[in-house]
């Protein structure tokens, strides 16, 4: 485990000077076959490379998929970038909330881990501090552009997460803060909250589209089931395709 961590503060280091400083990060692509930037890089495809050169040089962490605690990872670890969800192996999706691990045969999905990124605000509940209400992925208004929205389906994540509460397979939480202490340049940071367990799921038309949407209540497990080994599945597909 603490090999891991350390593993994982070099992992974030490199990600870090990468994203600093363009000559280092010019020659580390050249010396990879990557070619140079086009233009100023920025956004998620400037963070997708970043991860890419991270792990040409050998240092992503936990590269295996899977459900429950990650290695070197403790409740409450911040990242400054979702790309660094992606190289310590806590989050492996870019854009989606919802990351997901199937089994063997692709009968069964599950998620392993959500970020509550606020792209939901408006149907995105929290209740407590142990207890929120999550909305399910898919048609959100604020994505669609001129598309005609349609009803949220039961089917990627919405159903991972369902299969999550029917089989008790807990799920990672990464929460999004906005201003506050040691945020990226951006003004925000990720906050790793723990493993959460799906009580319910529920459809309820959403209020400023008139269209369904999924709902999930999660409920944080108590601290002594955190870094329990025992929610980990077997006869899985573990590898990550970044």
């Amino acid at each position: 485990w603490y090999e891991c961590r350390s593993a994982i503060k070099e992992a974030l280091r490199c990600y870090r000077r990468l994203l600093s400083d363009k000559d280092y990060r010019e020659s580390i692509s050249k010396d990879h076959g990557m070619g140079l930037e086009r233009g100023k890089p920025s956004g998620i495809g400037q963070h997708m490379r970043l991860a890419k050169l991270v792990r040409c040089l050998g240092k992503w962490v936990n590269t295996a998929k899977q459900i429950g605690c990650v290695a070197g990872i403790e409740v409450g670890d911040g990242f400054h970038w979702r790309g660094e969800l992606c190289i310590v192996g806590l989050h492996s999706e870019f854009r989606k909330g919802i990351d997901c691990i199937t089994s063997l045969n692709g009968s069964k999905i599950w998620a392993t881990s959500i970020v509550d990124s606020g792209r939901y605000d408006s149907c995105t509940r929290k209740v407590s501090s142990d207890e929120f209400t999550y909305c399910g992925e898919g048609e959100n208004p604020s994505f669609c552009g001129f598309k005609k929205l349609k009803d949220q389906k039961l089917v990627g994540g919405n159903r991972a997460l369902m299969n999550n509460m029917i089989d008790r397979k807990p799920v990672r939480v990464i929460r999004r803060f906005d201003n506050i202490g040691n945020t990226n340049e951006s003004g925000y940071k990720f906050v790793y909250e723990g493993l959460y367990q799906v009580n319910h799921c529920w459809k309820e038309i959403r209020m400023d589209s008139g269209k369904y949407v999924y709902k999930f209540n999660l409920v944080k497990l108590e601290d002594h089931l955190q870094y329990e080994p025992q929610w980990k599945v077997n006869n899985v597909r573990t590898r990550r395709y970044h």
